[in-house]
């Protein structure tokens, strides 16, 4: 592994090299599954188990894994920077390297718990993002010259959150920027920050606070770039949406994200995005409503994707083979890959020039979420119906990579006015309602500011 992976000179996909022959990163989320829920790889790191799994994903013709960074592990206190964590991950590159696999690592997170003095608001707290800046630079400093490791994804689907003092969350530094920043456009800001819910708020300033949010989002992207070039990283750099990013739908609760793709893929090396099926009627399975969770997913991709940047799926997955906890129904394995077709017909048309699966295999903790069946694996290391499918797209799209095909459908909208005009959430019915007349064709939606 002499070369870094790098954008290619078509601005859509990724090569090996300056000019090399195309690379496109097909694997998994790697987590061992054995190590609890959240798994605790880190703190339960098995190097010879490691190095089996890691075997099994090359073998399988895969290239590319997924590895979360752990706050907990590598910075447990703010003046300490734990050898012993940072010694587990190089063992795991090592790993990585004599099998033939790139690393994608996404940035520390907290699996392993919150550190004490990592408690404050990310994307407004100077002190918190003083930690984080010094962290990305000791991770630099440490691996920013490993071509194992394909890119730095900033985190796992940040958001930038809606907390208010009314709710019980106040954040006093974010609330001084959003009444300077409400100030600076003309509006009269009051004492609290706004919640997701439009419900008696008054538009333009609800509007406006959205843009705040997005700024936030955005100058967060950029400190943690500047952080790791200044570290000295070399890799390629993105950051893993999640799909309410794209803000079609809402859950109640759930505020938009606001990392806009248009706005923070300047600072990237190419769009990471995220998806998971949303059955409305969840025990009649996939087939009843098939193309809407199609035509959603095709909405989410468009719009991470951008015309001068490749487009990774970088999450995604389905159940299979074993029952989810607090589901009590076991779908078969074939299920899983009913889903992962049509996930791969849409992504290819709608521009992906990479795939993930969650995850490398079923975690075997009975508090795992849909993890516990979404593996290419079982949890004692059979590979699936899907993971026989999956090594069998990387093989083909290898040999012949997909095309991007243009929607048949472009819908434009303004994202304040429509997220106002849903209350602040939006359900499917209003993506279903624009493809009934037309289901499986290509949709695109455009949010614009």
């Amino acid at each position: 592994m002499a070369d870094f992976i790098r954008v290619g000179s078509d601005r859509q996909s990724f090569v090996e090299g300056a000019s090399g022959p195309r690379f496109a990163p097909f694997g998994c989320n790697y987590f061992d599954p054995l190590t609890g829920w959240a798994p605790k790889i880190w703190s339960q790191y098995d190097r010879d188990r490691v190095r089996r799994h890691l075997g099994q994903i090359a073998g399988a013709g895969l290239n590319c894994i997924r590895v979360f960074l752990d706050m907990a592990v590598l910075n447990p206190r703010p003046d300490e920077f734990s050898e012993e964590g940072f010694a587990k991950a190089d063992d795991l590159i090592a790993a990585a390297r004599a099998c033939g696999v790139r690393i994608i690592f996404s940035g520390p997170n907290t699996w392993h718990g919150r550190p004490e003095h990592r408690r404050g608001d990310p994307y407004a707290d100077p002190g918190e993002i003083e930690f984080n800046r010094r962290l990305w630079q000791k991770i630099a400093a440490r691996w920013g010259s490993e071509p194992a490791i394909m890119a730095w994804d900033l985190l796992n689907e940040p958001m930038v959150g809606w907390p208010t003092r009314a709710a019980g969350r106040p954040h006093d530094a974010r609330l001084r920027l959003w009444q300077a920043f409400a100030r600076s456009r003309g509006l009269t800001p009051g004492d609290d920050l706004l919640p997701p819910d439009t419900a008696g708020q008054d538009r333009p300033l609800w509007a406006a606070y959205l843009a705040f949010q997005e700024q936030l989002a955005e100058q967060w992207v950029e400190r943690q770039v500047r952080a790791l070039r200044d570290g000295g990283a070399r890799q390629m750099i993105t950051v893993g949406l999640i799909q309410w990013t794209v803000p079609v739908l809402l859950p109640r609760g759930m505020g938009a994200s606001a990392f806009t793709p248009r706005r923070i893929a300047r600072h990237l090396d190419y769009m990471s995005a995220h998806f998971y099926p949303m059955p409305r009627r969840g025990q009649d399975g996939l087939e009843p409503e098939l193309a809407l969770q199609q035509a959603y997913l095709e909405v989410v991709l468009r719009a991470v994707r951008q015309a001068d940047r490749p487009l990774v799926l970088e999450e995604f997955g389905w159940k299979g083979g074993r029952a989810v906890p607090r589901e009590g129904r076991a779908w078969p394995e074939e299920h899983q890959t009913f889903w992962g077709d049509a996930l791969m017909a849409v992504s290819s048309r709608a521009g992906a020039a990479g795939w993930l699966n969650w995850g490398y295999a079923d975690a075997a903790d009975p508090k795992a979420d849909i993890s516990a069946a979404s593996g290419l694996w079982t949890s004692d290391e059979r590979l699936k119906h899907w993971g026989r499918r999956f090594a069998q797209f990387a093989a083909r799209f290898k040999a012949e990579p997909p095309s991007y095909a243009p929607p048949a459908r472009r819908i434009e909208v303004r994202t304040a006015e429509f997220l106002f005009a849903h209350g602040g959430h939006p359900q499917l019915d209003w993506l279903e309602g624009q493809v009934k007349d037309s289901p499986g064709a290509s949709i695109e939606v455009v949010f614009n500011a």
